[in-house]
C-alpha cells in the first residue's frame, strides 16, 4: 500500500516538472528539501564555494552585493563559474524594475534621456532616490534590452525582477501612475520576449494576493517577507501560504525566503560571530522549513538566510537539508490557524497563531 501510494504521489507531481525543465524551468526534486540560492555577488568568492553553490542549489540569484560598480561582468563571471561545474542549474541576473542601482554601472551608462519621473526637482532639495518612468516607451526598452543582454551576455537563464509593484506617489496625478504601472505590466512582456520564451522571470514580491496580477506574465515570484518582522501576523502568513500553494497548482516557481527571527539589518546582532550567528539559525529553523512545507508545490524552492550578503548564511548547511523528504501525500489540511500535511519521510504540523511547528521525519 505505501508502494502504492508513493508511486501515485509522483505521478500526480512529476508531470509539470518535467515539462517544466524541458522549457528552462530549473530540476526539482522532492527527494531532499528542494533549495534556492539569492546573494550578492561576490569577486573574492573562493572555489570550494562554487563547488558548494553548484552541488546544492538547482535555482541561484546573483545580484549587486558588496561590488559597488561593474556587478554586471562579476555576475557573468559567476554564472560562468557555476555553469562549468553543473551547466543545469539556472542563475538568474538581479535587476530592479523600480530604481537604479548603482553597482550596474555598465546598464547605467545607456540610460535614455527622459527616463526617470520628473517628480525629485519639485522638492525644496532636488535630493532623492529617482524613479524609472515605466510609462517611457524608451525606459522600457533600456530595460528589457539589459534583460535580455544578461542572457546574451552574462550567461544567465533570466532575470530577478525586483520592485514589480504599482507605483504610488503624491507627487503624481492619477493618470501618470496608472500609465507608469501599465507600463511595468508592458515592460515585464517585452523582457520575456527579448529573453526568449525558455529564459526566466521571477519577480519580488508575492504576498497574499498583492503581486497576484504579475502571475500571468512570468514564471513564478518570490515570497520575502514570510514571518520577517512584527509586521506579520496570522492573517499575513495565511494568505502567503494560501498564494504559494496556488502558484503551485498553476505550475509556477515560488521562492519561499524565509528567516531566523534576527537580519542583517540588526546591528547589534550582526556583532556576533559567524559561528553563534549559524547557531541560532539552526535552532530556529523548523517553523519556517514546516510552513514552506505546507504549501510547497513542484518548483517551490527554500532559502534561509538571515540577508542578503553571502555570508549571512548562503554557506551554512542544515541537518534537514540532508534527511530524504518524498513526494506530498497530498494537500496540506487546515484547522483553523493549524496546518498538517504528510510526505512520504516526513509529517509537518504548523500552527500560525503559536508560531510553532514540528517536522516528524521518517
Amino acid at each position: 500500500m505505501k508502494y502504492k501510494l508513493t508511486l501515485f504521489a509522483a505521478l500526480l507531481f512529476a508531470p509539470i516538472a518535467s515539462m517544466r525543465a524541458a522549457d528552462g524551468f530549473p530540476a526539482f526534486s522532492w527527494e531532499h528539501v528542494p533549495l534556492y540560492a539569492h546573494f550578492g555577488y561576490d569577486a573574492n568568492l573562493r572555489p570550494e564555494q562554487y563547488d558548494f553553490l553548484a552541488k546544492h542549489f538547482t535555482l541561484i540569484t546573483f545580484a549587486a552585493g558588496r561590488n559597488r560598480e561593474g556587478v554586471e561582468r562579476g555576475i557573468a563571471s559567476g554564472a560562468s563559474e557555476i555553469k562549468k561545474r553543473n551547466p543545469a542549474v539556472k542563475v538568474l541576473f538581479y535587476w530592479a524594475a523600480d530604481i537604479p542601482h548603482d553597482p550596474f554601472t555598465e546598464s547605467l551608462s545607456t540610460f535614455p534621456k527622459g527616463g526617470y519621473l520628473d517628480v525629485l526637482r519639485r522638492r525644496p532639495s532636488g535630493k532623492g532616490t529617482p524613479i524609472f518612468d515605466r510609462s517611457c516607451a524608451d525606459m522600457r526598452a533600456w530595460w528589457s534590452g539589459i534583460a535580455a543582454k544578461a542572457v546574451r551576455d552574462y550567461s544567465c537563464d533570466g532575470i530577478f525582477a525586483d520592485g514589480t509593484h504599482p507605483l504610488v506617489h503624491r507627487e503624481l496625478s492619477k493618470e501618470k501612475l496608472d500609465a507608469v504601472n501599465a507600463g511595468l505590466i508592458t515592460m515585464l512582456k517585452e523582457a520575456h520576449t527579448k529573453m526568449g520564451a525558455d529564459k526566466l522571470i521571477i519577480f519580488n514580491a508575492l504576498h497574499g494576493e498583492e503581486g497576484a496580477e504579475y502571475m500571468a506574465i512570468t514564471d513564478g515570484a518570490m515570497i520575502d517577507r514570510f514571518d520577517r518582522d512584527e509586521k506579520q501576523t496570522k492573517e499575513t502568513m495565511a494568505a502567503d501560504l494560501e498564494a504559494m500553494r496556488k502558484a503551485a497548482r498553476d505550475g509556477k516557481i515560488i521562492c519561499f525566503k524565509a528567516w531566523p527571527d534576527f537580519n542583517m539589518k540588526d546591528q547589534e546582532i550582526m556583532k556576533k560571530p559567524h559561528e553563534e550567528l549559524a547557531k541560532l539559525a539552526r535552532e530556529q529553523i523548523t517553523f519556517p522549513l514546516a510552513s514552506f512545507l505546507i504549501a510547497a508545490g513542484s518548483h517551490s524552492y527554500f532559502q534561509y538566510t538571515w540577508g542578503w550578503n553571502g555570508d549571512c548564511g548562503t554557506f551554512d548547511w542544515y541537518p534537514e537539508f540532508d534527511k530524504p523528504l518524498g513526494a506530498p501525500k497530498g494537500e496540506a489540511v487546515r484547522k483553523g490557524w493549524t496546518y498538517q500535511r504528510e510526505f512520504e519521510h516526513a509529517s509537518v504540523f504548523v500552527d500560525l497563531e503559536t508560531k510553532s511547528a514540528t517536522i516528524d521525519w521518517k
